[in-house]
């Protein structure tokens, strides 16, 4: 008859004891960090596309963080069109000269009887004309950050890195836990 001895067989069972609430603060932990690994990984992807600024991106997408008492975190984006001018566009002030944009990466493409004008509010964009006189004009935008993180393989690609660093989290929060750091 083989005998298996149990050490720290007191350790392990108050460590059970207190899992129930420490579980819950490991669980919202890593998920606020696979949240905020998604948000970061939404910003490169849709940049690998589209040519826009971090920020620009970063500042559309909300994360709402997971708590003890709600275990679940989400990321959104929201928000309108985005202006033209916020992507690759030559001229960028006004001036006379043929107005061209890149909003994907590649060239720059001519924006036809395209002129960038400031508003009496400050705001520069790209206009054009919406009839043969001079008004009114129209603002040219691009697509909004949702429509650019809607892709099947910038969302896909999202997913693949939130479950990364949410099973990689939950291995470390373990970890720490089993060592007695929490």
């Amino acid at each position: 008859m083989a005998r298996i001895r149990i050490t720290h067989a007191e350790q392990i069972e108050q460590l059970f004891d207190a899992t129930p609430r420490q579980a819950n603060i490991i669980l919202w932990r890593a998920l606020n960090r696979a949240a905020t690994a998604a948000q970061t990984r939404a910003s490169v992807t849709v940049r690998r596309e589209y040519v826009i600024k971090a920020a620009d991106v970063k500042k559309r997408i909300k994360i709402r963080k997971a708590t003890a008492g709600n275990l679940s975190a989400q990321i959104r984006a929201s928000g309108p069109v985005t202006p033209l001018m916020k992507f690759d566009v030559t001229p960028t002030f006004p001036d006379s000269t043929q107005v061209r944009a890149r909003v994907k990466k590649g060239g720059r493409k001519p924006i036809q009887s395209g002129f960038v004008v400031r508003t009496g509010n400050s705001h520069v964009n790209v206009f054009t004309r919406s009839g043969r006189s001079r008004l009114p004009i129209k603002g040219r935008y691009g697509p909004s950050i949702a429509q650019m993180m809607g892709k099947d393989e910038i969302v896909e690609d999202i997913q693949t890195r939130a479950q990364d660093v949410l099973d990689k989290r939950l291995e470390h929060e373990l970890d720490r836990l089993l060592r007695g750091e929490f």
